[in-house]
């Protein structure tokens, strides 16, 4: 504690000086903002751990995860690289920098301890929050690696085991797991993708060579498959073909509804792309509209909590509400994530709400309803939570009636 209030007094010496210096020389000075800086820092780490716990919950695909970050990177360096106006030549008396050089330290300090939160000091950090993150999908590996020496051919068990990896950034280890999946479903676009995204990486975020291959093959395989449009944009970028970049990511664009996450990222993306090809603006009336939902491939009803149960969830606790294929892999097919406070509450699941293309509510004619109280707030089952389940039902199907009834011991 007395470290950092040092700390906190040297840089209040320093704000001194930056404050008087100027006055005191009575000439002009450029702002470079160095607080502007670190807010706009901070703002992008809250915003990344943010992106990469709902990653990690199983709230977004890898593919909208990848549509997000570089962005948020991109405008991080846009906001701290940019520097500010010159200020206009400061004639003042250099009492006046002496007065302010004593008030400014003085009164913020005097107004921190008066409306600010001193113990703030002691929060956790964007960095422990991260290490949580990290010491969670490294708790779940020893599972993981225990189901894969029992069934080496479990394809969701290899997948876990990519996406943990590519969590932890262990890109190498993470397109070996893909590679594997890729040998036992040989004609999955998806595991391709995957594939091709955790081998550019672990390459040093490049897709030439085998990358762009196993994309190619991906598109020919499903050319719909959202990641690996996206991820041939940026091997055409890569080979300074920016036309092609632009086709296949309007072709992305075209084909994601417009309430996705990062769809706003991807058309600022495009126009830069076409400001840089010398191409004009897309118009309003070209730009590609994402295809409506078909309501026959959604399903509607109410989620409620049993009386019995309604005191052991607390109203702050997190409520998942998703579909599940009756036969078949386990993963949800749609997902709904709100708060016990909003019990009971009505649920509509359609395709948008979807984990990958491949798993898809509209692929499965048959599928149960799950609602679930997650008292450590992840996708992720753990005892003490509370659920229902549907009996199942068809897809299409409307008034579906889900009960969380009991608690998962």
């Amino acid at each position: 504690m007395t470290t950092l209030y040092l700390i906190g007094a040297l840089m209040a010496l320093v704000a001194m000086l930056f404050v008087a210096l100027p006055l005191l020389r009575a000439r002009s000075k450029s702002d470079t903002s160095p607080a502007q800086d670190a807010a706009n820092v901070s703002i992008y780490n809250d915003q990344l751990a943010e992106l990469e716990t709902d990653l990690n919950n199983g709230l977004l695909s890898q593919q909208q995860f990848d549509l997000a970050k570089p962005e948020l990177e991109r405008r991080l360096l846009q906001d701290v690289s940019a520097g500010g106006a010159i200020a206009p030549a400061v004639q003042s008396p250099r009492w006046v920098g002496i007065v302010l050089a004593i008030l400014v330290p003085v009164i913020a300090g005097a107004l921190y301890f008066k409306l600010g939160n001193p113990e703030a000091i002691n929060a956790p950090t964007f960095s422990d929050q991260a290490s949580a993150q990290g010491q969670e999908v490294e708790a779940m590996l020893p599972k993981i690696m225990q189901q894969l020496k029992a069934h080496p051919d479990d394809v969701e068990a290899w997948q876990m085991l990519g996406r943990a990896m590519f969590a932890l950034q262990r890109f190498p280890e993470a397109a070996k797991a893909y590679d594997q999946i890729t040998q036992l479903q040989p004609d999955s676009a998806q595991a391709l993708a995957d594939y091709a995204d955790a081998l550019g990486m672990a390459q040093g975020q490049k897709l030439a060579g085998k990358p762009t291959e196993l994309i190619k093959k991906a598109l020919r395989l499903d050319p719909q498959n959202p990641k690996a449009r996206y991820l041939a944009g940026f091997a055409s970028i890569e080979e300074g073909n920016l036309k092609g970049a632009i086709a296949h990511w309007e072709q992305l664009l075209a084909e994601l509804p417009p309430e996705q996450t990062g769809v706003d990222m991807l058309r600022e993306k495009i126009a830069e792309l076409r400001q840089q090809a010398g191409m004009p603006a897309a118009t309003a009336e070209a730009a590609p509209r994402a295809k409506p939902a078909d309501a026959a491939a959604s399903i509607s009803g109410k989620a409620r909590i049993n009386a019995a149960l309604k005191d052991q969830a607390a109203p702050e606790d997190t409520l998942f509400i998703f579909a599940r294929a009756v036969s078949g892999p386990k993963m949800p097919l749609a997902l709904l994530r709100v708060k016990v406070k909003d019990l009971p509450v009505d649920f509509t699941l359609d395709d948008s709400m979807s984990m990958s293309p491949q798993m898809k509510l509209s692929n499965f004619p048959d599928v149960v309803i799950v609602a679930r109280v997650s008292k450590s707030g992840t996708a992720m089952t753990q005892p003490g939570d509370l659920e229902g389940v549907s009996a199942p039902v068809k897809l299409g199907a409307r008034n579906v009636q889900v009960e969380i009834s009991r608690k998962i011991e």
